[in-house]
């Protein structure tokens, strides 16, 4: 029990000291179709996947197989099934007032790159490794039913969670919007939240994403006036915070609509002959009132 303890502790302890920036590997996130439901009706949630956000919430289909897990914690903290409509479509019956924190995870697995590109497997099974990763792609949201926050600050269990310390119900664009990240349990300082709305900019993430205006053929480019490069454009969003030493940070929330935050936590691998790093990428999703 000791020796379990001290390598919880350990990997704990590593990984707070290595952060992805950006999130570059796909996000996983949920798309309920009422935040904010009644006491006796059935929420449908689809599930979301793919690197852009746009309006409808709905990026790539996520395949048959890949999602691992999906399941709810009632507002008593009990677990409950969801049921299965289509590979990305489940439904959850609300029985009771509260708020119903919902999570799910894909598959993990491992990715390594080589002189050649990105295979799947490990440094053990691919030739020429350069780096590995192991992936652990997660999301979360939350439903308040009845107009009940009862259980909203209630962990799911997930190794990387984002819990809300604000009642997301009574949120409003121009509000913020308070968290807390938690890593294996323990408040996760120093890390870097990214979030955005469904739609924002051409790509529904990243504006920045955008490609320039086509200049017209054989048309040499144009210097800069002060003959330096041009800055490079950095990834964008609405919302871009730090968490503190206790794991929390708060969101200025300028606009209605679904939102997202995203995390991405790296750090190193348990055995670095199979692999370099673990990542944990989160999307936690809720809705901002008019």
């Amino acid at each position: 029990m000791l020796r379990k303890t001290y390598v919880v502790l350990m990997v704990t302890l590593f990984c707070s000291l290595v952060f992805g920036g950006a999130v570059h590997a796909h996000n996983l996130w949920l798309n309920p179709d009422n935040y904010f439901p009644a006491v006796g009706t059935t929420v449908e949630i689809g599930i979301g996947w793919g690197h852009k956000y746009p309006a409808n919430r709905v990026d790539q289909q996520i395949r048959d197989g890949q999602l691992e897990a999906i399941q709810a914690v009632d507002p008593n903290g009990g677990t409950v099934d969801l049921t299965k409509i289509s590979t990305g479509k489940y439904q959850l019956a609300i029985d009771k007032p509260g708020a119903w924190l919902i999570t799910a995870r894909i598959k993990p697995g491992f990715f390594t790159m080589t002189p050649e590109g990105r295979k799947w497997g490990n440094k053990k099974a691919v030739e020429n490794a350069v780096k590995c990763t192991n992936f652990h792609i997660q999301a979360k949201t939350v439903l308040i039913a009845g107009g009940s926050a009862k259980n909203l600050g209630g962990a799911a269990g997930q190794s990387v969670e984002i819990i809300p310390i604000t009642d997301p119900s009574g949120i409003k664009a121009g509000d913020e919007l308070a968290v807390q990240v938690l890593f294996n349990g323990k408040p996760l300082a120093d890390a870097s939240l990214k979030a955005t709305y469904a739609g924002f900019g051409p790509q529904g993430m990243d504006h920045h994403h955008q490609k320039p205006p086509a200049k017209p053929e054989g048309a040499p480019p144009k210097p800069p006036a002060d003959g330096k490069k041009p800055p490079r454009h950095k990834s964008h969003y609405p919302v871009e915070t730090t968490t503190d030493a206790q794991g929390k940070a708060v969101l200025q929330l300028k606009n209605s609509g679904y939102w997202m935050i995203m995390l991405s936590h790296r750090c190193p691998f348990a055995d670095s002959a199979t692999c370099d790093e673990y990542m944990y990428n989160m999307a936690f999703t809720f809705e901002v009132s008019k």
